[in-house]
């Protein structure tokens, strides 16, 4: 999978750019507050049609502009295509080979961006939404039907809660938790699959950055269980909980409350992991992230690095990239100081000085 180029058009402090970026190694360095990390987030929003950082529509584009345009030029499998998100003050648009999208599934196996940022190394220490967050776009990475489970899941829930606000009857609420035991039932089982698949590469990938003998593993309640005992586990939930349920008129369980939880020798990473494990357990997550797209897809995915050197010391950041160079993937990272990287290895490249949201490409 590769980005062949990408075009930005009054992006955030991006007035107007086109990049054709190496195959391999594309890092931009330079001071903070340039536009480095912007060209990131235009990727993965780009790819995604999510962002890593929290915004508005209309922080997205250029002071004084009414619109944005990211289009990139995409190839996988030795297919091309041109994807295009153009975004105002009310929304996004999508389109595909010129095409405006109805369902996003082939739009996004276009390009599956993974990023590694501090604002995603966050989410281990946050509230359980973002930890969710973080396992939801992995799965749907891997699976994309998996987002039509989620979007049903969504609108089921608001009908019951507006059931619930409203004082609807009983069974009216009763039937609504049979269709949402019903599409829960699948999204966890979703998750903990993915899970399951996942720790085998997780567990290398962290031992392969950190060098160190500390057990990692993942809660999730949902572990272990088929789709059937899911079903009925839900439903035995909304059960006990409706009657407080109709007081606080919110459904107050499911799939949408779920935590999973990071450990590190069998305790919580949030509570009680280090920075340092924490920032190496998120790099690990999205290694493993990675390894797992490239087994089903046949193609690594890109990667995007922001502040790497900033997020982890100079051991991890050695053992890093190493990684990345027997990865063999595209790989886009953001730096202030790029001596670190000529020392851990990475040489082949293009290093791209941004200043002012202009890119000063000097070849490696």
């Amino acid at each position: 999978m590769q980005l062949e180029k990408l075009t930005l058009r009054n992006f955030r402090n991006i007035e107007a750019t086109e990049f054709r970026p190496h195959p391999v190694f594309n890092i931009f360095y330079g001071s903070n507050a340039q536009g480095k990390t912007n060209l990131l987030e235009s990727i993965y929003l780009l790819g995604s049609l999510k962002n890593f950082r929290s915004a508005r529509n209309d922080e997205l584009i250029t002071h004084g502009e009414t619109a944005a345009t990211i289009i990139g030029c995409t190839r996988q499998n030795d297919v091309g295509h041109e994807i295009r998100l153009d975004i105002n003050k009310e929304g996004k648009q999508a389109r595909l080979d010129g095409k405006v999208i109805n369902r996003p599934e082939s739009y996004l196996s276009c390009l599956r961006p993974v990023v590694f940022a501090p604002e995603v190394v966050g989410l281990i220490k946050g509230p359980p939404a973002g930890r969710r967050q973080l396992v939801d776009r992995a799965v749907f990475q891997a699976d994309a039907g998996y987002l039509e489970n989620v979007q049903t899941y969504s609108r089921q829930l608001k009908q019951r809660n507006r059931l619930l606000k409203t004082g609807g009857q009983v069974e009216q609420v009763e039937t609504w938790s049979s269709e949402l035991a019903r599409t829960g039932a699948r999204i966890r089982y979703a998750r903990a699959a993915y899970l399951e698949r996942l720790i085998p590469r997780l567990l290398d990938s962290y031992r392969n950055i950190c060098g160190e003998k500390e057990t990692i593993s993942l809660n999730y309640r949902a572990a272990g269980k088929g789709i059937t005992e899911l079903e009925q586990e839900l439903l035995d939930e909304y059960g006990r909980q409706l009657e407080q349920e109709l007081r606080y008129q919110m459904t107050l369980c499911g799939p949408h409350r779920d935590d999973i939880e990071f450990m590190v020798d069998g305790r919580p990473l949030r509570n009680f992991g280090s920075q340092g494990q924490q920032r190496s357990f998120i790099l690990a997550f999205k290694t493993a992230q990675a390894l797992d797209l490239q087994q089903l897809h046949g193609e690594p995915p890109l990667l995007l690095l922001d502040d790497l050197t900033g997020e982890l010391d100079k051991r991890r950041q050695e053992r890093f990239y190493q990684f990345l160079l027997n990865l063999k993937t595209q790989v886009f990272i953001t730096a202030t100081d790029i001596r670190p990287l000529h020392d851990g290895g990475i040489k082949e490249g293009y290093f791209i000085r941004v200043k002012e949201g202009n890119l000063h490409n000097d070849k490696s």
